[in-house]
């Protein structure tokens, strides 16, 4: 009895030692990635103090650690020795950041580079089952990078002429309110007076967008989903940030028009990106929870009667 309970300590000794090797192993590779991407992080930092528009760049470490602390039974339960695959991963980030600096100068798969060196530093020190666990932080990592101006423009410009349109339109429709659309912005006419709601250029209402897909992504991967329900929750994710792009659009509108502030004042955008960060956050909590007929497999059981009963009696 005394030489089985010796046994059991040892083996809890050793799995805890062994999980504290590979804790160790990872904080160094991390630290050693750190030290490599430092200019391009440094830069992802400067630009999250200047610019509001890379915001979401400040909560995204938060969320990475309170996923990680959610995760951490999962995380520890299927830590397991390295795989030497992850030499692949890492020496293919880093042949995609020496392309992206030279003979191509491209500034965002530049940073997109620590992706997949962060992917093979997991995958070396923690595991395929880690890597797979992980995937969600590294997605978070990703969506904290900015994204180049050009292809920020290109993708963006269409959605927020729509978007603008169909505020225009809904504006239109309340009582003694007129509205006219120049370029990206709104000019409203109503019995209180008139003004320009400027949605555009610097006050860009799609600034928010990257800072929805992190409240979307913390909250699908915050609890265990099925497969299922995560591949559902992908199709749906980029209709629901482009309606709270536009659910915010609309309460800046309507708060512009019927109060007494200056559309260019911080309460109607303060205002309106608050409910839509609810509203982006409520839309992903219902996806994710909600028990629908078509996540539950069908009990092939009911409807078939029990016919020995009968026989019997």
């Amino acid at each position: 009895m005394i030489t089985a309970k010796k046994n059991l300590l040892n083996k809890d000794e050793n799995y805890l030692f062994g999980i504290f090797t590979v804790i160790i192993k990872l904080v160094v590779l991390c630290c050693l990635v750190l030290w490599m991407f430092w200019p391009e992080v440094a830069s992802i930092i400067s630009g999250t103090t200047s610019s509001s528009e890379r915001v979401h760049s400040l909560i995204v470490p938060f969320a990475i650690l309170l996923l990680i602390f959610l995760r951490r039974k999962a995380l520890t339960k299927k830590l397991v020795q390295g795989s030497a695959w992850g030499l692949l991963f890492i020496i293919g980030g880093l042949v995609l950041y020496t392309i992206a600096t030279w003979p191509f100068s491209y500034g965002y798969v530049h940073d997109l580079a620590m992706i997949p060196v962060l992917a093979g530093v997991v995958l070396v020190a923690c595991g395929w089952r880690v890597l797979k666990l992980s995937l969600p932080i590294l997605l978070l990592v990703m969506l904290s990078i900015p994204i180049g101006v050009r292809i920020y423009a290109r993708l963006i410009i269409q959605p927020e002429t729509y978007t603008i349109g169909l505020t225009a339109a809904i504006i239109d429709m309340l009582p003694e309110v007129d509205t006219v659309v120049n370029g990206v912005d709104l000019t409203f006419k109503s019995s209180r007076g008139s003004g320009v709601i400027a949605l555009g250029e610097s006050n860009r209402a799609a600034r928010l967008l990257l800072t929805f897909a992190v409240v979307g992504v913390f909250v699908v991967f915050s609890e265990r989903r099925t497969l299922r329900r995560i591949i559902m929750i992908g199709f749906a994710a980029i209709p629901i940030i482009l309606f709270c792009n536009f659910f915010r659009f609309l309460c800046w509108s309507i708060l512009a028009v019927y109060s007494r502030f200056d559309p260019l004042s911080p309460f109607p955008r303060m205002c309106s990106a608050i409910c839509a960060l609810l509203m982006v956050y409520f839309l992903f909590t219902f996806i994710s929870c909600a028990r629908l007929n078509f996540f539950e497999d069908v009990d092939e059981n009911i409807g078939v009667v029990n016919t020995s009963g009968v026989a019997n009696g």
